[in-house]
């Protein structure tokens, strides 16, 4: 394989951009970060491979693509602005996409309200794509792009890759014998079979990564590809409940009728595999019934684009399922009801006054921070915070710290006071959550302050003894519930990726495990807690720029080097020391003072003590690029030194 070191395009001119640097390759070309030289704009340039390019049917397929891109003309596909299918390397000139590709997150369980917003927005675009005759035929989590529009937005969706669609009507690229078009792991049994397509191709796509982002897994493990088409042709998925407990039912369902083998048996379009998932998302965070999706959209040839929803009021922002908003009339001094005082008497007269210290974490791999909860009421609380306010309906891990010790509940934001409606209000700045997930013992400290007591009593076992063996699995995590995820999990701090989802799939399996034991009341409510841990620390950890990030926080430089070697790219490593700085605004003054003792120490030839020092300046700001290949370069130079 070509080292980006070796790649004799670097650095060369294509049309109007220099290939700067090199994004990534696959099975038909390579794809470099490309500048224009004049204006100095940044674009993604897609090159066909050199042994591809005298192929006239494979750079057919790059008119292909750019032709279907543009025919279909949606905002969750990605932009193609320019082609050049002349000899010797035909190329595309793209929009240059900041994210990373949905394979980042597999490997591991993800909640069903994580990934189902993902692949709704993948719907979308694909109905748009179906609508227009063209099918994509290789949907797999490396073709669905994760772009981070705003800090704290929910991801943005860029479907990629339409290099092998097939228009419908048969107008599209033909398949040359021999080249295998699609992977097998995510192909339908008709594209298989070499079968006539339509839309419901993708859709089946679509279930096997739904499949494996619920459970951690894909639903045929069989090696070898012929092994792979044969299962998806002949065999019935396993149940996901059967490979990972955390999944709901209404998910199941959804997951399996879009893996039908009958195409009568799917879901008959994109958008009727949206409704689906959105409505399995519903019934699971309601725990009411599965509705039946609604009966799927009459095809239209250009359906007309769908106006964004009004963005909600700034001076009052609501949730439709907490406390409703003050109506306009009310006076301007009156404070917001407390979230989550209950659905049916949404009054602040329901939420109690308290003065109780919390730690927050207010995005997944954050630090706690300290803060004050003010009220607390049934279903949720308000939290008082000079500091950042987090995203209107983020969600947040909440931790009252109380005499009998630390109680956490995940939690949604429902309402912002910003600082200035605090001073209009009356009141202090802050944020009020709803509860989403809390556990017995939380709920039974909320119910005893709402009656005036202290919340410091613990929940009656009500006669259960309590399991043993649970016990002994769940006293190894309690010593550790409080402290980073790499504890937590008992890895080390520069685990690779795959050691980490390992561990992160054993644990969930035990812990899920738990759920049919006899447990006390105690033990279900730490095992809540447990649960929630470690999935946190596994969307986390298994992430590639959410763990960098999480290891800068933690000064762990030797966990930003394991993101490297997963594929961290440099843009991504600056972008995420922009942010740390922002956080530790000290961190590149004090790094810097290392570094000068260190580039002393090298000068005078003392090269270990020299990498001590770099490993200091590491510590307190780890995504120094410069500095960690330096540190890296001089290590190296330590090793070969070193005697045989």
């Amino acid at each position: 394989m070509i080292t980006e070191e070796d790649d004799p395009l670097l650095g060369t001119q294509l049309g109007s951009f220099r290939l700067v640097r090199r994004l990534g390759r696959g099975g038909m070309g390579t794809v470099y970060l490309g500048e224009h030289v004049s204006i100095g704009s940044r674009m993604a340039v897609k090159v066909l491979h050199e042994h591809l390019a005298a192929y006239p049917e494979l750079v057919q397929r790059f008119h292909a693509e750019a032709r279907a891109v543009n025919l279909i003309g949606h905002e969750n596909i990605v932009s193609i602005f320019d082609l050049n299918a002349a000899p010797p390397r035909p190329y595309l000139i793209m929009e240059y996409l900041e994210g990373v590709p949905l394979s980042s997150m597999v490997g591991v369980p993800v909640r069903a309200e994580v990934w189902i917003p993902i692949l709704a927005q993948a719907c979308e675009a694909l109905y748009a794509a179906h609508q227009r005759g063209i099918v994509h035929r290789d949907l797999k989590p490396d073709n669905i792009f994760l772009v981070q529009r705003a800090k704290g937005a929910p991801p943005f969706v860029k479907v990629l890759d339409f290099g092998i669609a097939k228009l419908i009507d048969g107008a599209g690229p033909q398949t040359q014998a021999g080249i295998i078009v699609g992977t097998p792991e995510y192909m339908s049994p008709e594209q298989s079979r070499s079968q006539r397509l339509d839309g419901r191709a993708d859709v089946y796509s679509l279930g096997v990564i739904a499949y494996q982002l619920a459970t951690g897994q894909l639903p045929f493990t069989e090696e070898g590809t012929a092994a792979q088409l044969v299962a998806h042709q002949t065999l019935p998925p396993p149940p996901p409940r059967s490979i990972f407990a955390g999944v709901s039912p209404p998910v199941e369902a959804v997951i399996l009728r879009s893996l039908a083998k009958a195409l009568t048996d799917r879901y008959e379009n994109a958008l009727a595999l949206k409704a689906a998932l959105e409505g399995a998302l519903a019934a699971e965070l309601s725990g009411g019934p599965f509705p039946e999706p609604p009966p799927p959209p009459a095809p239209v040839v250009a359906p007309p684009p769908v106006a964004p929803p009004p963005a909600p009021p700034v001076a009052a922002p609501s949730f439709p399922v907490a406390a409703p908003a003050p109506p306009v009339s009310a006076p301007v001094h009156a404070p917001p009801p407390v979230p989550g005082a209950g659905r049916d008497t949404p009054s602040r007269r329901h939420a109690r006054p308290v003065e109780l210290p919390a730690r927050v974490v207010l995005r997944p791999g954050a630090p706690p921070e300290r803060m004050v909860c003010s009220d607390i009421a049934r279903g949720g609380l308000f939290l008082r915070t000079q500091g950042e306010l987090p995203q209107l309906f983020s969600r947040v891990q909440v931790t009252l710290e109380l005499a009998r010790g630390p109680l956490t509940s995940t939690c949604e934001v429902v309402r912002l006071v910003t600082p200035e409606q605090a001073r209009l209000w009356g009141m202090a700045p802050g944020f009020g959550v709803q509860f989403l997930e809390a556990p017995p013992d939380f709920k039974a400290a909320v119910a005893q302050l709402l009656k005036g007591g202290t919340g410091n009593t613990p929940l009656a076992v009500t006669g259960q003894a309590g399991d043993a063996e649970a016990s002994s699995l769940l006293e190894g995590y309690r010593a550790n519930l409080q402290k980073d995820h790499y504890s937590l999990l008992t890895l080390p701090q520069d685990s690779s990726f795959e050691a980490v989802r390992a561990r992160v799939r054993v644990a969930l399996a035990e812990l899920e495990g738990l759920r049919g034991r006899p447990l006390s009341n105690a033990q279900r409510s730490l095992l809540e807690s447990v649960l929630t841990r470690v999935r946190d620390a596994g969307e986390t950890l298994a992430n590639v720029p959410r763990r960098a990030m999480y290891d800068a926080l933690l000064g762990n430089f030797r966990g930003v080097e394991s993101c490297l070697s997963a594929g961290l790219t440099v843009t991504q490593m600056e972008s995420l020391r922009r942010d740390f700085l922002v956080r530790r605004p000290n961190a590149a003054g004090t790094a810097r003072v290392h570094i000068l003792t260190g580039n002393a120490f090298e000068k005078n030839g003392q090269l270990a003590r020299a990498v001590e020092a770099y490993e200091r300046g590491l510590a307190v700001d780890p995504l120094d690029l410069a500095l960690l290949q330096r540190y890296r370069a001089l290590r190296r130079a330590l090793a070969q030194r070193a005697p045989p």
